[in-house]
């Protein structure tokens, strides 16, 4: 019977080596092509709706959507006496879904915590959402305005409303965050390498009928389409 032989520490090394390279580039490979492949490609923007916004920071893409428009108003999760100071409640909130630990510990990426990553990218059931309030937003470099109709508004604020995690009285809990427009809110889901932050966005879009990759993890899978 033959045994497997190990030929020379420098094979075990190249291996150790190769299989990480090698699974990074299978899921930068499917994100690529995911992120090309659209859903819902007969959509058109419409001719008269709903004003969104979807942002990036490079990292990171959010959904910038109206408080009270099209019978949707999300004033009972979001509200203004969960700020310091009501006078900086916005018209709009830019909301982005993500790990809770990395949101947290990092107010910007050179903050970021290695060990923060690995649960990110293994996968952990602590997330949370960063709502900042923004008032009468206009289209920017990094951020792009899509018009919805308003079903597919209605569709968005259902997603968004299903994404809090409620207290036992059906309240959201507000948390500190990185300034007094902005907090964090105790939200549902699982985050992983699979389900990111840019995911969450493309699929709320993607659920409401706009066209949009069928996975969308990175940021320029989301942007690319707007």
């Amino acid at each position: 019977m033959k045994l497997f032989r190990i030929n020379s520490v420098w094979t075990v090394m190249r291996a150790f080596v190769a299989w990480p390279f090698l699974i990074v580039g299978f899921y930068m490979a499917c994100a690529f092509i995911g992120s090309h492949i659209p859903a819902n490609n007969g959509w058109i923007p419409a001719r008269e709706g709903v004003d969104i916004f979807v942002e990036s920071n490079g990292v990171h893409v959010g959904l910038i959507v109206p408080i009270n428009e099209a019978t949707e108003n999300l004033s009972d999760l979001i509200r203004p006496d969960q700020l310091s100071d009501s006078g900086l409640f916005g018209t709009h909130v830019m909301i982005g879904w993500g790990h809770g630990r990395v949101y947290r510990n990092a107010e910007t990426w050179a903050d970021v915590k290695s060990g923060d990553i690995a649960s990110a990218v293994m996968g952990s059931d602590d997330s949370i959402l960063h709502i900042k309030h923004v008032i009468n937003p206009a289209p920017q470099d990094n951020r792009k305005r899509i018009r919805v109709s308003q079903k597919q508004y209605r569709l968005i604020a259902k997603q968004i409303r299903a994404a809090f995690r409620l207290d036992p009285d059906g309240r959201s809990t507000a948390l500190p965050a990185y300034g007094p427009d902005n907090l964090f809110y105790d939200s549902m889901g699982r985050y992983s390498a699979f389900n990111t932050c840019n995911t969450w966005t493309g699929r709320v879009l993607r659920n409401a009928g706009v066209r949009i990759g069928i996975w969308t993890p990175m940021p320029g899978g989301v942007m690319r389409w707007f």
